[in-house]
């Protein structure tokens, strides 16, 4: 099975802010761009195709999605840390947490992508995805987000698109 993975980063901000966006308004630029990709997807077979939106995209990009689509939308990160059942429901504030990105049914994530990567190393924090010895934005890791904590980060190594 080939995986294409793409990670839209910041390109909803609009040209006259500075971005380069031109396709939609803001509230419509996710849902664009995933009624006009999964169309296209459906003649392809053994593909994993997956686009990385922004937070504030993720809502507007699943309720574009047709029921049968093959796009996945997956989130740009999740923090290291996760609500757990009994455990820690955390307010986590300003943090992505897998669970919360589950449960709105994101299924992909990005993890310690290299601006990630480069902010842990200045700041001298101790992290397993900064093992790698990476000093470039060639490589992240790309993760499965499922229901058991061990489980949730299947690290699957790809070259940026």
């Amino acid at each position: 099975m080939k995986h294409i993975y793409v990670n839209l980063k910041r390109f909803d901000i609009p040209k006259e802010l500075g971005g380069v966006n031109s396709l939609a308004p803001m509230q419509e630029w996710s849902s664009k761009i995933v009624k006009e990709v999964q169309d296209k997807l459906t003649d392809y077979e053994n593909v994993e195709f997956a686009i990385f939106f922004p937070e504030a995209h993720l809502l507007p990009a699943l309720q574009s999605l047709n029921k049968d689509s093959k796009l996945k939308v997956g989130c740009q990160s999740v923090y290291r840390e996760d609500t757990s059942v009994g455990g820690n429901f955390g307010a986590f504030t300003s943090n992505r947490t897998a669970n919360a990105m589950k449960s709105m049914g994101v299924t992909h994530t990005i993890i310690g992508h290299c601006e990630e990567r480069n902010d842990k190393k200045r700041n001298n924090y101790n992290s397993t995805f900064l093992d790698d010895n990476s000093d470039t934005c060639d490589d992240s890791t790309v993760g499965l987000i499922s229901s058991e904590y061990e489980q949730r980060i299947k690290n699957i190594k790809r070259r940026h698109i």
